[in-house]
């Protein structure tokens, strides 16, 4: 099996991964066609959280990206066909409305509305995601919530984010309920043991968002060193909540289980797990067009144009 292939891009050969994760301990696979790349776009350098966790903090500095600049790296890489999902992510896409209305709105007209998108979000603009035109075609809306308690959730976040009711009420109005997935981040401090991801699972249902991620984070300071949390010591096939549906390894780099968990009252939500390992890699996995207004090899990865 090659791992990876090399690819001609904007005039730079670009190693990229060349295989499929293993599922449910099964065989890695060379991918049968011309791979594809996850396309992230970063549309803003701002946000008015601070994070001790992000990975992103140190390079807040104001800037939105160009509109036109980006339709030009778009246009090329579907002609190429390489664009597998895009994601947005930020800073804080809410943060300009307007802004992340004209970025939707080309990727639709580039790729169709049948790619994959997703939003991340820190929730601070979820209010505004039905002036978002073309919202129907998007897969999900990923909100990072990191506790129950609203309390604790915005002294971790510390800026200001949604309480419950205010994400409740968003829930309610929008029609398609299987929009919004949390995203929440393991720390010892906070959600941190099985007992309290049975709390927050309990929580998401009663919310209404059918979709749960729990986060190993990532050691990028002493904080996260400290507070860090492996899904797979809190999220335990002995578990009799959790029944498991899928899972992904790929090699060393990362690892990921899908399933449903029930709240022993007849109710029931998606969750996954998923931990990217320490380490680095020689390919290429995604590209990362930036605020900066560089597309580049992955988050902090090097200038492809």
């Amino acid at each position: 099996m090659n791992k990876t292939k090399v690819i001609d891009l904007f005039g730079k050969e670009i190693t990229i991964k060349n295989y499929i994760c293993a599922k449910d301990g099964g065989q890695y696979m060379e991918k049968p066609e011309d791979p594809k790349l996850q396309f992230s776009i970063i549309p803003t350098e701002v946000c008015g959280c601070n994070c001790p966790f992000c990975c992103a903090r140190d390079s807040m500095h104001g800037r939105s990206l160009d509109i036109e600049r980006l339709k030009t790296v778009l246009l090329s890489l579907q002609e190429r066909n390489l664009i597998r999902g895009i994601s947005i992510s930020g800073g804080e896409p809410f943060t300009d409305v307007t802004l992340l209305n004209e970025i939707i709105n080309l990727c639709f007209d580039v790729c169709g509305t049948e790619v994959e998108m997703s939003i991340n979000t820190n929730g601070s603009g979820i209010g505004s995601v039905t002036k978002i035109k073309n919202y129907e075609h998007i897969d999900a809306i990923h909100i990072s919530r990191h506790h129950y308690d609203d309390a604790k959730n915005a002294e971790l976040f510390g800026g200001k984010v949604p309480t419950t009711s205010e994400i409740r009420k968003v829930v309610e109005e929008v029609p398609f309920k299987d929009l919004f997935v949390f995203n929440c981040i393991l720390l010892k401090d906070y959600i941190g043991s099985r007992e309290e991801a049975h709390r927050f699972l309990d929580y998401a249902i009663d919310v209404g968002v059918h979709k749960t991620g729990f986060i190993t984070a990532m050691e990028v300071n002493d904080f996260t060193r400290g507070q860090r949390v492996s899904y797979e010591d809190i999220i335990s096939r002995e578990d009799e909540r959790f029944l498991f549906t899928q899972c992904f390894r790929d090699f060393e780099t990362c690892c990921c289980q899908h399933g449903i968990y029930h709240n022993g009252a007849g109710q029931i939500c998606e969750f996954y797990g998923r931990q990217t390992k320490p380490g680095t890699i020689d390919y290429v996995r995604g590209l990362v067009y930036g605020a900066d207004n560089y597309l580049r090899t992955g988050y902090g990865g090097e200038i492809i144009i």
